[in-house]
């Protein structure tokens, strides 16, 4: 057994699994996805988090996910698990895999005990030189975590989790808070606020609503250098543009190359968002949300209420308003 939260599991979490696996000479390794409070600012579901694991873990048929601890009532610990899962499996015997991180806090884990008589720990460590009563199951000490995922700053677990994770709309307000300032940041929920009312009124997918919107302005900030390089990097032909689009292309593309998604309105709808030259719908809502979210300035209400009621027509007013704007500061 290997408990953790796993919000999400990453390829660390893989690599012990298999390692353990492997030198236990174990028949299968079961991953057993911990409940957490859900008023926990920033926490995934125990759904989301358990289906990552199963995502994880799809190619090998050794590992299981277990849900037990969803059933449980909070606050709930290891030993009320242990205790359920070797009455359900009478013939088993378990044994559980932790981090020589947890070595130290080892000692508080509620009924101690009781859990080091019905269950033997396994040790994970880099190599042999540690000092502890438990066998030792030793491989490469990933450095990845959870947390930086979460932020963005890394990408270390399998494209099925990053694509679960972006479609479902997960980790997008840490992924944007780690990038762009506070008044971007601001701008980007308030554009987020708009197109969710846009995309209730016209029965839009909140979700694919919701990560254009998240990501739209994602690279904005980007250094000129940077923006520049992804455009001739990956849209070469697009480079004679004004540097004022490069950053909803190389949104588009951090979507695409890091998080493997391949939804062509959504990366569109994030490519198209300055000047409105996606025409699909969740471009429409971006680029009106974008121009009309309540911070601009002005009072965007009869755009937004007209954008409710027709898409289109509120999308061209918009983009004439826009258009008005650009002419009368460029003269």
């Amino acid at each position: 057994m290997f408990g953790g939260s796993f919000d999400p599991i990453h390829d660390g979490h893989l690599m012990m699994a298999k390692n353990a696996l492997k030198q236990r000479k174990a028949d299968e390794l079961w991953f057993v996805v911990s409940a957490q409070n859900p008023f926990k600012e920033g926490s995934s579901s125990f759904h989301h988090r358990f289906k990552m694991v199963q995502l994880m873990i799809e190619p090998y048929h050794k590992m299981k996910a277990i849900d037990l601890e969803s059933k449980l009532p909070l606050p709930s610990y290891s030993i009320d698990t242990v205790r359920i899962l070797k009455a359900q499996n009478r013939d088993c015997e378990f044994e559980w895999l932790i981090g020589s991180d947890q070595l130290p806090t080892l000692d508080k884990w509620k009924d101690i005990d009781e859990l080091n008589q019905r269950v033997q720990f396994i040790m994970y460590a880099r190599d042999f030189n540690i000092e502890t009563q438990f066998p030792i199951v030793t491989g490469p000490v990933l450095p990845i975590s959870s947390t930086e995922i979460r932020k963005g700053s890394i990408t270390k677990t399998s494209p099925r989790v990053l694509q679960y994770m972006t479609k479902h709309s997960l980790y997008l307000d840490e992924i944007l808070r780690n990038r762009v300032s506070q008044k971007r940041y601001e701008h980007v929920l308030r554009v987020k606020e708009v197109a969710l009312e846009l995309a209730d009124a016209h029965n839009i997918d909140k979700d694919r609503v919701t990560l254009a919107c998240m990501i739209h302005d994602l690279c904005k900030e980007d250094s000129k250098e940077n923006l520049l390089n992804t455009m001739k990097s990956n849209y070469p032909s697009q480079v004679g543009l004004h540097p004022a689009f490069y950053h909803g292309f190389a949104a588009a593309s951090e979507l695409s190359k890091k998080y493997y998604v391949r939804d062509k309105q959504v990366l569109n709808a994030i490519r198209g968002h300055v000047n409105g030259a996606s025409t699909n719908k969740i471009g429409m809502i971006l680029y009106i949300a974008d121009k009309c979210e309540r911070g601009r300035g002005y009072d965007s209400e009869p755009l937004i209420t007209l954008s409710k009621q027709n898409l289109v027509g509120g999308f061209k007013e918009v983009k004439k308003a826009q258009d008005a704007y650009l002419r009368r500061h460029n003269e």
